[in-house]
C-alpha cells in the first residue's frame, strides 16, 4: 500500500509537472522557472518518503557556478536541483525516456552522446556560455552510477567550461543512509537494473535519508581542468570517508586544455 499511494503521488506530480512546463514556463522569468523546478524537486523527495540533510553552505547566487557531485542513483540532480538551480548534463538516453525525458529535456538538461567524442566540446561550450551568462551547470565527471563504496575516476574533460569562464566549481558530495545513518540500498541504481525497477524499489523502502554536503568552492580561474578534478575527487572524497582515485590521463579526443 506504502508503495502505491507513493507511486501514484509521483505520477500525479509529473502531470502538474506537464502543466507547469507548457503553460508557465514559456512565460515565466529565469526566477521564476528555477523556484518552480527548486519546489518540484524538493516534492518529488519528498513524496517518495526520501528525508533531505544539507550540510555545507551552498554558494550564492553570484555568477554562474559549476556543481561536480558523486552519482548514485537517478534521484541524484534533484537532491541538488532540490537546494540549487542548475542547468545539469545527461546522458542521450535519458531525452528518450516517455515524459520524463520531455520533462528533463524543458526544464533545462542538456544532453550527451557519449560515443561521440565531438559532443564532448559542444557539451562544454554551452556549459561555458551559460556560466558566463551567470546560469549553474552541473555534471556527474565519474560518468556512470556506482554502489557508494568507492569513488570512480573523475573525467575531467567538460570541467574546461569552468576554466574557460573563471567560474567556481562546487564539488557535492551524496550519501544514502538509514535512520542509523548506515548505507541504504534500496536508491543505489547500478548495472542492468531498469529505471521502473528503480523507482518500485525507492517507492517501497522505509527510513531513506539523503545527505547532501556541499563543499567550499574552487576558483576556476587560472587552474586547468585536470587540477579541477583532482581537488573535486579530493573534497568528495574526504566528507564520504573514502580513497580518491587517480583521473585518467587526457586522450587525443578530448577538448583541448585552456593551458593548452
Amino acid at each position: 500500500m506504502l508503495r502505491v499511494l507513493r507511486l501514484c503521488g509521483v505520477v500525479v506530480l509529473v502531470l502538474m509537472g506537464l502543466l507547469v512546463l507548457a503553460g508557465i514556463f514559456p512565460w515565466a522569468s529565469r526566477p521564476r522557472r528555477q523556484a518552480l523546478t527548486m519546489r518540484w524537486s524538493r516534492t518529488l523527495i519528498a513524496t517518495l518518503g526520501i528525508r533531505l540533510i544539507v550540510s555545507g553552505t551552498p554558494p550564492d547566487g553570484s555568477g554562474g557556478v559549476m556543481f561536480v557531485a558523486n552519482h548514485l542513483s537517478w534521484l541524484d540532480p534533484f537532491l541538488v536541483l532540490a537546494r540549487c538551480p542548475a542547468h545539469f548534463v545527461a546522458k542521450a538516453e535519458v531525452r528518450g525516456w516517455p515524459v520524463l525525458g520531455w520533462l528533463a529535456a524543458q526544464s533545462g538538461t542538456l544532453f550527451i552522446e557519449r560515443e561521440r567524442r565531438q559532443d564532448v566540446g559542444r557539451i562544454s561550450a554551452s556549459f561555458t556560455e551559460l556560466l558566463r551568462s551567470g546560469d549553474n551547470v552541473a555534471l556527474f565527471p565519474e560518468a556512470t552510477t556506482g554502489d557508494g563504496t568507492a569513488l570512480s575516476p573523475f573525467k575531467p574533460a567538460l570541467l574546461q567550461a569552468a576554466c574557460a569562464s573563471g567560474a567556481r566549481l562546487c564539488p557535492v558530495a551524496i550519501r544514502y543512509v538509514d535512520q542509523a545513518r548506515r548505507a541504504h540500498p534500496a536508491p543505489i541504481w547500478v548495472g542492468e537494473m531498469s529505471f521502473a525497477d528503480s523507482i518500485l524499489r525507492i517507492a517501497a523502502a522505509r527510513g531513506i535519508v539523503a545527505e547532501l554536503t556541499f563543499c567550499p568552492c574552487i576558483p576556476g580561474t587560472g587552474q586547468t581542468r585536470r587540477a579541477l578534478a583532482l581537488q573535486a575527487e579530493a573534497a568528495i572524497a574526504s566528507v564520504l570517508c573514502l580513497p580518491a582515485p587517480r583521473i585518467p590521463p587526457e586522450t587525443p579526443g578530448d577538448p583541448p586544455d585552456a593551458t593548452q
